[in-house]
């Protein structure tokens, strides 16, 4: 066990201690999170204002020295951590890094005793959700997916919308630890059903980033201020949480990233390759990923999904503010 010290530089793995009741007993449970990108810290965060014991993997010593400081204690590798922990979270960038970090020689799940939960909150292709799933099972583990709506700052305190999918039998006899980690746990059904969810609500949020941002071009054009539109917009029976909350910062050009323009770009990807097979024609949708493609070929990739409005305009002649 480390305390921040001899650390090796890229993905991390945090356990933490919690109480969970089970049959009327109170036992010590010991939670594992695998990532430690801006959702993966703001779990651990929740999870250390919450009273407790974070344990933290990660390659990259800049990680882990602010949640060492919060009083999180670092360990060397994921299969070792995955030999003492009763529940995994994975909170990771795709499926590659999953069968690294989880399901690799040095995976985590290759550690995990017979009994224990794994809980999937990647975003990842539905089919490798069920997948692991089946993978899952043949190693005695417990499995859940729980993909989340929301962002770092709502992560950190428990806000999250939590879609989660997996055996009914496994979701209710974990709930009250899913609930530390969201303020609404949805249960949609079999394993994959939480990945799936969340495609298509992540389907909805390009489509309507698109028509909003559209809109907002259209207003400068005709020669409204970026507020002007903005405002009469949330005045309206029209306003909605991107117009709400999205809305001013774009009118101001604050595109601070809390959900990437590469980050939607893959989950639009991810649900059009679901309708590929499905033989859905997504026609708003692969628009809007050709426009977010866009975007990361104009160098926005890293900038806030709401930076298609900086697209929109770059495409019409408008010049982003500075």
């Amino acid at each position: 066990m480390l305390r921040g010290a001899d650390l090796e530089p890229a993905t991390s793995l945090i356990f933490v201690e919690v109480v969970v009741q089970r049959q009327g007993l109170f036992e010590m449970a010991r939670v594992g999170i695998l990532g430690l990108g801006k959702m993966g810290s703001a779990f651990a965060t929740n999870l250390l204002s919450k009273r407790n014991e974070v344990h933290v993997y990660n390659r990259s010593k800049d990680r882990l020295r602010g949640l060492i400081a919060k009083g999180a204690v670092a360990h060397p590798s994921p299969i070792e951590l995955g030999k003492s922990v009763d529940v995994l979270i994975t909170s990771l960038p795709d499926q590659e890094v999953v069968d690294s970090m989880v399901m690799g020689d040095d995976g985590a799940l290759r550690g995990m005793k017979k009994g224990a939960l794994w809980i999937e909150m990647s975003t990842i292709d539905p089919d490798a959700s069920i997948r692991e799933a089946e993978q899952a099972k043949r190693a005695g583990v417990d499995r859940v997916d729980a993909p989340v709506i929301g962002n770092p700052n709502m992560a950190a305190k428990g806000n999250l919308s939590l879609l989660v999918g997996g055996d009914e039998s496994v979701f209710e006899k974990n709930r009250e630890f899913l609930n530390q980690l969201g303020s609404t746990v949805i249960y949609l059904g079999k394993p994959g059903s939480g990945h799936k969810m969340k495609l298509i609500l992540n389907l909805f949020l390009g489509t309507i980033s698109l028509a909003f941002s559209e809109s907002f071009v259209l207003s400068q054009k005709l020669g409204f201020e970026p507020r002007a539109f903005v405002d009469a917009f949330n005045k309206t029976p029209h306003k909605n949480y991107f117009s709400d909350v999205k809305g001013p910062l774009i009118a101001k050009g604050d595109y601070t990233p809390l959900f990437t323009v590469n980050m939607l770009l893959k989950d639009l990807t991810l649900a059009e390759n679901q309708a590929t097979r499905q033989k859905v024609a997504l026609l708003a949708g692969s628009l809007a990923k050709q426009l977010f493609t866009t975007g990361v070929n104009q160098g926005q990739g890293e900038m806030d999904f709401s930076s298609i409005a900086v697209t929109l305009q770059k495409l019409n002649g408008i010049p982003p503010p500075a």
